[in-house]
């Protein structure tokens, strides 16, 4: 399925990369007036990325408008990936897989426990998933090797979809906002922040960005272990995924050595460890809700507070236009969860709904 979304219609051979439509878009851009008042700085805008589906929404649906493109392209039928028991990836993959008539596997770790991965493990269950409960990382990749040299319609997803074929979602949403920007529904922005995580989303703006000729600078807040999102590592899949554009159409520019100047990671609001919430992020939560925006602890929280301490410690110029990026589903799911017993989840998942949690 093709249709003149962005970026094919700033590179049109690229149309030869299949596509399918998961998302509702362009997303919003509005200004966040109350945050405006509270930091007493003019200008800091929010991209409604929240908003791209209305059952489960955030930046992944993006990356699977190349990714199950290519599933379906290939024939295959099962999705199989992996996270944690509350991935929130593996929600997302399962939500839109069904619309797709995909079947997901998902072959999930421990992690900490809290009231979030209680209720992603019912979505889980409640909207198919297939769940594999496994003791190591090591035999979760085992598992998933074996699988998928003996069933061959399996199709594995990397973790966040983060692949080359994945971050095109968010090159295309760097032209998204360009054209945005070129329909004056908001000024050329100075400042971007955005989550880093599984690199894709990070990844794609910059080089989108750099292609599009947008002046933007891009604020990665780090979020997870800083040896596994560095600057390196996303400028890497940044330059895997330009080469997968140039061999479709080698007019793009080579933008490899160049695009790294406009990125800045920094860690120093991750906490210490995935998932724990930080002083400052649990601040930023209730700042945001003052622009009706729900964030959660884990990416958005500690990405906002790195924004908010960016303006306080006057790190940015107080003309600078700020945009936060707003990678998480706003979709509400508490009346699914109210609709699955836990003890309808495989039996090695019961454990985790004993005792009580924050």
């Amino acid at each position: 399925m093709s249709e003149e979304i962005p970026l094919f219609r700033k590179y049109p051979k690229l149309r030869n990369i299949p596509w399918v439509s998961v998302i509702k878009s362009p997303t919003p851009i509005h200004k966040m007036e109350e945050i405006c008042k509270e930091l007493n700085h003019k200008e800091i805008w929010v991209k409604r990325d929240d908003l791209t589906d209305d059952i489960y929404g955030g930046n992944k649906p993006r990356k699977y408008e190349f990714v199950f493109a290519d599933i379906m392209k290939k024939n295959k039928k099962k999705i199989l990936t992996q996270g944690g028991i509350g991935t929130n990836h593996g929600l997302a993959t399962t939500v839109h897989a069904k619309k797709f008539g995909l079947e997901t596997h998902l072959f999930l770790v421990k992690q900490k426990l809290s009231q979030h991965v209680r209720e992603n493990l019912l979505c889980h269950h409640y909207f198919g998933a297939r769940l594999n409960l496994m003791k190591s990382n090591f035999r979760r990749k085992l598992a998933i090797k074996t699988r998928l040299f003996f069933d061959k319609n399996a199709y594995f997803v990397t973790t966040g979809a983060s692949s080359p074929l994945g971050t095109l979602g968010f090159v295309n949403a760097a032209f998204e906002l360009k054209e945005q920007i070129d329909a004056k529904l908001i000024p050329e922005p100075d400042k971007l922040f955005v989550a880093v995580g599984s690199l894709a989303t990070c990844a794609g703006l910059v080089l989108g960005l750099e292609l599009a000729e947008v002046k933007t600078q891009v604020i990665g807040i780090g979020v997870t272990d800083p040896t596994w999102s560095s600057k390196k590592a996303i400028l890497d899949l940044a330059v895997k995924a330009l080469e997968l554009m140039r061999t479709e159409d080698s007019s793009i520019p080579d933008v490899s050595d160049v695009i790294g100047e406009r990125l800045i990671v920094d860690h120093g609001y991750f906490g210490g460890q995935y998932g724990v919430p930080t002083e400052e992020a649990i601040e930023a939560i209730e700042i945001a809700k003052k622009d009706e925006l729900k964030l959660e602890y884990v990416y958005t929280g500690k990405t906002l507070s790195g924004l908010i301490d960016y303006i306080r410690k006057n790190k940015l110029q107080k003309d600078e236009i700020v945009v936060f990026w707003n990678s998480k589903s706003s979709a509400d799911l508490t009346s699914v969860t109210k609709e699955v017993n836990y003890q309808d989840l495989p039996r090695t998942f019961h454990k985790f709904f004993n005792g009580s949690v924050k």
